[in-house]
């Protein structure tokens, strides 16, 4: 996952969701960084959708730092090893990561589709420490594979929500495909039967309320969508 698919999450989850207050805080848990990483990553404004790949740069991880991170995200709270640790720094220079993307192995299956834990972990000084974990899997769609967070939606129906709305085609005349990107983060809305959707610059609220069912009334229904 790219840089492009990470910064709004310093950004975003306190922009359109908290603004409009629909989604369920518990669903949306910050990164817990240290104050400098935090500082660093909040100078990527707006621009760093166009240029995001520019501004950060892979460095290769000490064996140590490697260890550490498997044992801080995977092993310690789940019992299974690292899959993929993507290190970068914000300088081309640097020869120490600023922070790391760590994905660890699967631990079970959703429909052939693997669930595994990801979280992000930033460096202050010799200082590594991480956000907590959180599911993720793969939602194949028609043509393509989505990769979505579940987040306090259960990923059976996360799964179902995302793979329905997709067939939809068109919400008030945005396309539903071009809006559905990964990474996309989901979360309970204020009552049960809603379910935000946040997707790059696109937020979704899907509705499991639906008093009139037919072919052009289709459940779950998408009640909402927005571009950030």
């Amino acid at each position: 996952m790219s840089l492009k698919e990470k910064v709004p999450v310093f950004m975003r989850l306190s922009g359109h969701f908290c603004a409009t207050q629909r989604m369920n805080t518990a669903g949306w848990r910050r990164r817990m960084m240290p104050l400098s990483f935090l500082a660093s990553a909040t100078m990527l404004t707006a621009n760093a959708y166009a240029n995001a790949d520019e501004q950060t740069f892979p460095v290769r991880l000490s064996r140590n730092e490697h260890l550490l991170l498997e044992k801080l995200v995977c092993g310690d709270p789940f019992g299974v090893g690292v899959a993929e640790i993507d290190a970068r720094a914000f300088s081309a220079q640097a020869d120490k990561a600023n922070y790391a993307d760590v994905k660890c192995r699967p631990h079970a299956q959703l429909k052939t589709q693997p669930l595994y834990y990801v979280a992000q972990c930033g460096r202050d000084g010799k200082q590594w420490s991480c956000g907590a974990a959180e599911v993720e899997t793969i939602v194949p769609l028609k043509q393509r594979k989505l990769i979505v967070r579940p987040g306090t939606v259960p990923p059976q129906r996360a799964t179902e929500a995302i793979q329905t709305i997709s067939t939809y085609g068109y919400f008030q005349a945005k396309s539903l495909d071009a809006a559905l990107q990964s990474t996309c983060n989901m979360g309970m809305g204020n009552t049960a039967d809603l379910v935000e959707i946040s997707c790059r610059r696109w937020s979704i609220t899907v509705s499991f309320w639906c008093p009139q069912i037919s072919p052009q009334s289709p459940c779950p229904r998408v009640i909402y969508m927005g571009e950030r």
